[in-house]
């Protein structure tokens, strides 16, 4: 049957091309059919993925060695034959050459089987004559001990190795005759001995070929009775040499600073053509040796050269500059905002020790205090470890600079906060600085039943003048929200006037904060108010705060009006109704600010300064919606200079330094009277404002209700605070009041800036009522006035060129006024008269007669000897006369 397939393999062969040609796959090429040797060569196999298949485990199949197969080229490879296949040697004394480290698998129904078998049908794999058919010429087995063993087992190793990197050979046995001992020898291997160990390590030396002899228990019957069988396996090991096994020479060339917390790799040694280096042991993939951007750590640098070999490594560490504080001494010198800071015993910010400027802070034992005053500046991190604490105090400052930096608390984290003297059923404006806490905790003594947020989605303005509403928009609050504003009653047992102390305690605010924005239901612009506070451990700037909120910048959209309300409440109580309505309070309370400046509430018991442009941690305030949508709080608006920048917490007693602003051209007016009575408003000039409404510079008046509010007028509308053109001193501004009483009051200078303090420009309050212009530079302004409102009579000037005279020449020749006997007459020859008013020379009026409706009018028995009074006659048209009358 050989024969007959033998003779007729011609036509067979044909076929067999044909099929095979289109079997052959990338992956696992399988022979199936009949195929002869003599029509394959290595090129037949160059997609094998080192692995050949004789017989796909179902066709019959066999492979005829017609004529010596030489495969090395491939490589070290599997050539397995399947079952129902066979590698016949039959047809002649042919040889299989198969590369070191290859191995030949017979699966259960596979044959290997030769022709008249003797010693000239062979299979080498490497230098190794492994088998012959017969087991003669030196073979180490027989073919029928391979089909016995199930295959011949190989050897593998790591090639290629550099000079002095170790060598890891690994043997494979057969699938069958085990168990094994293994026996390696080679170049640096002086005496081999059997183990039971498969792998052999060595330091590489020389290239060079390592054989492994693999001893089976099972007896090599086939060929030499009562004889184990020793299969033997080769595998080639190329030994590079051309790379030194000196380690590299590499530093850091640049550390990390704290804006770029990434450093650089600098590797000058070794250099060659086709060297690359790594700072990780697995990617070779730079040539220059520079690492830039490396993240902070410890690196091992290596280096390969062309020939694949891997230096030893040198350790490189990227680190940012520290400081340890043992609770005594820094030991690398006071930390400056390149340095990473690390507290391992307590350290107090003050006089002695000074503040601490840091990278990052690692609180890792003992109390880091911030005194008052004093501060703690972090560009980056801040981190509190169990059993350290951070204690803030009031005053005191912690301030963060990036927005993306983070704070971790495993330890304690205390904010704390002292009250200035209140009185019962007082409230205190307050938001929060660390991120969750509820009132009940954070004020356990306080009436926090009588703790309240506000909404401006329930304000209702019953007489649209933006103050007037039923109250709801106060609403009961049991928690506090980064961003937002609460009022909270303080405790109404014990004596008073008093002061608290309240300890925020929690992981603190940092970066963005953002807090909703809304309006409130009407039309009227003036009463859109929103509560909300400053979210951080430190002061924050007002001016950076309005401008970041009133201008539509990235991703913060403009939703405010500009101007501050700071709640100073420095009047009375309503002990008999007590709670948040506004209209228990005397409502000269609240300072305004804008970014022209502050005007405060000086003039009462307790008094409230002026805003000094820095918004305290843990205060509260009011701003006025400009459209519903978020307000923002970033870290670029905190501060920590000046020191006492965190010292206006609302209540406030005056401040013992306050940092001076810079000079700009403003005066601060105050009106006044014995009672203590007050009411400040400021007007400034700028050289980006406008006669106009000017965003962020204008605050409106919102004292409705106050017992006294002076204000200075842009168009028919009331402002606290103006913004006007650049200086001018023909400029004129027309001032407004309101007073709940009749009385005296001093209007005055309370502060100047700039032009307003050089001796050429002077500041004079015009009187129309009573034809005066007073030099207020010279002393305050002394005038009587009825309760009510008065928009009319007095005008802010620069100079005091006489231009009023000319209202008393109005009508002179028409009416006429007589003073005979204490009595007086007017007579009006032309119109008719509508309104008398008479003042004495201190402005007080004594006599008014509205709706006269008649051209002549008797006032008998009001003038006394020796009198000088001053008559105003309003007539029908509108004009108006003044009279001097002297008796």
């Amino acid at each position: 049957m050989k024969t007959l397939l033998h003779k007729s393999g011609v036509f067979i062969i044909v076929l067999l091309l044909f099929a095979f040609s289109g079997i052959v796959n990338a992956q696992c090429p399988t022979i199936t059919g009949n195929v002869n040797s003599s029509t394959l060569t290595s090129s037949s196999f160059a997609s094998c993925g080192g692995i050949i298949n004789i017989g796909n485990g179902s066709t019959p199949t066999t492979l005829y060695m017609n004529a010596e197969l030489n495969l090395t080229s491939l490589g070290a490879i599997q050539l397995i034959v399947r079952s129902g296949a066979t590698l016949d040697f039959s047809s002649g004394n042919n040889r299989l050459y198969l590369k070191e480290g290859s191995s030949i698998i017979i699966q259960s129904g596979g044959g290997l089987v030769g022709g008249s078998c003797n010693a000239s049908e062979r299979i080498y794999i490497g230098t190794n004559l492994l088998a012959s058919c017969n087991g003669g010429a030196g073979a180490d087995v027989s073919f029928a001990d391979i089909v016995t063993l199930g295959g011949t087992g190989s050897a593998t190793s790591n090639s290629p190795v550099c000079v002095g990197n170790p060598i890891n050979l690994s043997a494979a046995p057969p699938p069958n005759g085990g168990p094994y001992t293994y026996s390696w020898s080679g170049p640096g291997i002086t005496a081999p001995t059997y183990s039971n160990s498969p792998n052999y390590t060595l330091s590489a030396t020389v290239s060079g070929i390592y054989q492994v002899k693999m001893k089976s228990t099972m007896l090599n019957t086939s060929v030499t009775p009562n004889v184990p069988f020793i299969m033997i396996a080769e595998t080639t090991v190329t030994v590079n040499t051309g790379l030194s096994t000196a380690a590299p020479t590499a530093s850091v060339t640049l550390q990390p600073t704290c804006s770029t917390p990434t450093g650089t790799i600098t590797i000058t040694a070794p250099t060659a053509v086709g060297m690359t280096y790594s700072i990780n042991g697995l990617t070779y993939t730079n040539t220059t040796g520079v690492f830039t951007s490396v993240a902070i750590g410890t690196y091992s640098v290596t280096a390969k050269n062309s020939s694949g070999c891997i230096s030893p490594g040198t350790s490189v560490t990227i680190a940012q500059p520290s400081t340890i504080w043992d609770g005594t001494l820094w030991s690398n010198g006071v930390p400056t905002s390149s340095t990473v800071a690390i507290l391992n015993g307590s350290y107090t910010t003050n006089a002695t020790n000074g503040n601490i400027d840091a990278c990052s802070l690692t609180i890792n034992s003992g109390t880091l205090t911030i005194g008052s005053q004093y501060f703690v500046t972090i560009q980056n991190n801040l981190t509190v470890n169990a059993g350290a604490t951070l204690d803030v105090l009031h005053e005191g400052s912690l301030v963060m600079i990036n927005d993306s930096g983070t704070v971790t608390n495993s330890g304690t984290i205390n904010v704390h906060k002292t009250t200035t003297p209140f009185e019962l059923y007082d409230y205190t404006y307050w938001s929060t600085p660390i991120v969750s806490t509820t009132i009940a905790t954070t004020f356990p003594t306080w009436n926090f039943g009588n703790a309240f947020g506000f909404s401006p989605a329930n304000f209702i303005d019953a007489n649209n003048d933006g103050f007037d509403d039923n109250g709801d928009d106060w609403v009961y609050a049991s928690t506090m929200t980064p961003g937002k504003g609460y009022i909270i009653m303080g405790p109404t047992t014990g004596s008073f006037s008093r002061t608290e102390s309240v300890v925020f305690s929690g992981k603190v605010n940092n970066g963005v904060v953002t807090t909703g924005i809304a309006l409130s239901p009407g039309t009227d612009p003036g009463d859109d108010f929103n509560l909300v506070g400053n979210p951080y451990p430190s002061a924050i700037s007002a001016d950076v705060f309005i401008n970041a909120n009133i201008i539509s910048t990235g991703t913060i959209n403009k939703t405010i009006e500009g101007t501050l309300y700071f709640w100073t409440h420095k009047g009375d109580i309503s002990v008999s109704n007590p709670g948040p309505d506004t209209s228990n309070y005397s409502q000269d309370d609240y300072a305004v600010y804008t970014l022209a400046g502050g005007v405060g509430t000086l003039g009462s018991v307790s008094g409230g300064a002026k805003p000094s442009g820095y918004i305290a941690s843990g205060q509260g305030f009011f701003v006025e919606a400009d459209a519903a949508g978020s307000l923002t709080f970033n870290n670029a608006m905190r501060v920590n200079l000046p020191a006492t920048a965190n010292t206006q917490f609302y209540k406030t007693v005056s401040i013992k330094d306050k940092p001076k602003a810079k000079e700009r051209d403003r005066v601060w007016l105050n009106l006044e009277n014995a009672d203590g009575m007050f009411s400040q408003q400021l007007v400034g000039y700028f050289d980006n404002t406008t006669l106009g409404y000017d965003k962020g510079y204008d605050g409106l008046v919102n004292d409705a209700g106050n017992y006294v509010s002076f204000y200075s007028f842009i168009n028919e509308d009331a402002y606290r605070i103006q913004g006007r053109v650049a200086f001018n001193e023909n400029d004129q501004v027309r001032l407004g009041y309101f007073s709940a009483v009749a009385g005296t009051f001093n209007i005055n200078i309370d502060s100047k800036e700039g032009v307003f303090n050089q001796s050429d420009t002077g500041i004079y309050l015009e009187d129309k009522l009573l034809n005066a212009i007073h030099d207020l530079k010279q002393g305050p302004y002394s005038f009587t006035t009825e309760k009510g409102t008065f928009n009319d009579r007095f005008v802010l000037r620069y100079t005091n060129k006489a231009e009023i005279g000319k209202s008393f020449n109005i009508q002179e020749n028409v009416v006429l006024v007589s003073n005979k006997n204490r009595q007086i007459e007017i007579n009006s020859s032309v119109e008719t008269i509508n309104k008398v008013q008479m003042y004495d020379l201190s402005g007080r009026l004594i006599y008014q007669k509205r709706n006269v409706n008649t051209n002549e009018l008797a006032i008998f028995n009001l003038v006394q000897n020796h009198q000088t009074l001053l008559i105003k006659i309003v007539l029908q048209n509108g004009q108006t006369v003044t009279k001097k009358i002297v008796n």
